[in-house]
């Protein structure tokens, strides 16, 4: 494959014919992909055996894998699993489980399957609503791939210019849970302290009023971090803390029963109780 290697590692394993010949192929080694188990999606685009099946599919759709979907192959937390294409303005269209994403006002040139990060949050920022845009902020500029002055570019270039939505971004959010919880939470008005070190227990992910800890658990919790959690769990409780620990299908599937169980616990001043220890 030659310098063709990089290209494909970035774009899914798909390339298109003029990738191929900026790399140096010529038009007779091209034709001869299909002889080595390569498949033509359409005109001017082939995958290779290993190609990522998103990356496939949003090609032979007509588009490039764009918005959330591409940010998602940068294992940036984005909030839903749909296919999000984009596809050149005079092919835009509508599909069955298929988001048709662009940026805002732009129509940026195709240049290759899988949409660069700056184009792919570009169209995020263009697609998704408020709190979406901010999740996927709080995602990038917790694994530093953009500063802040970066957010408040991408949201200056959004249907949001006027919401101020950068300035409701947390770095410190480790994921796209514990983002819904801090908006949600403070859009009730409730005060809430993000990752706030604990004597004795560490650092948690949310403390409401003096002693009330939330805790939101990954997608994917392993057994060496459960028996590590329950053990602070258990730490903390006995210092005077109340843990309530949410799962991901509680944050997004059950938030209306989940919010309920919080304000119980506010109404009754249960979070302002004092603790045996201080953070």
């Amino acid at each position: 494959m030659g310098g063709i290697a990089h290209v494909l590692a970035a774009h899914g394993g798909v390339v298109s014919t003029a990738q191929l010949r900026a790399a140096g192929w010529t038009h007779q080694r091209i034709r001869q992909l299909p002889e080595q188990g390569w498949r033509r999606l359409r005109r001017g685009w082939y995958a290779s055996q290993v190609a990522n099946p998103e990356v496939v599919r949003a090609v032979s759709a007509g588009g490039v894998l764009g918005c959330v979907s591409a940010l998602r192959r940068s294992q940036v937390w984005v909030p839903d699993s749909a296919l999000h294409i984009r596809y050149p303005s005079r092919a835009r269209q509508s599909r069955p489980g298929v988001r048709s994403c662009h940026p805002y006002r732009l129509d940026p040139p195709i240049v290759g399957a899988v949409d660069p990060i700056n184009i792919a949050v570009a169209s995020a920022a263009n697609c998704l609503d408020a709190e979406g845009v901010v999740i996927v902020l709080d995602s990038m500029l917790n694994k530093r791939m953009i500063e802040i002055a970066d957010a408040r570019a991408i949201v200056a270039a959004s249907p949001f210019a006027r919401a101020n939505l950068a300035e409701r971004c947390d770095a410190n959010s480790e994921s796209g849970t514990e983002t819904i919880i801090r908006l949600r939470l403070r859009a009730r008005r409730i005060h809430v302290r993000t990752q706030v070190n604990i004597a004795g227990v560490g650092r948690v992910d949310f403390l409401v009023g003096d002693r009330l800890i939330i805790e939101a658990d990954s997608r994917e919790h392993h057994l060496p971090k459960y028996q590590s959690d329950r053990t602070r769990d258990r730490v903390a409780i006995g210092l005077g803390y109340l843990v309530i620990r949410l799962t991901y299908e509680d944050v997004v599937y059950r938030w209306d029963v989940i919010l309920e169980d919080i304000l119980l616990v506010i109404r009754r001043r249960a979070h302002r109780f004092p603790t045996a220890m201080s953070p």
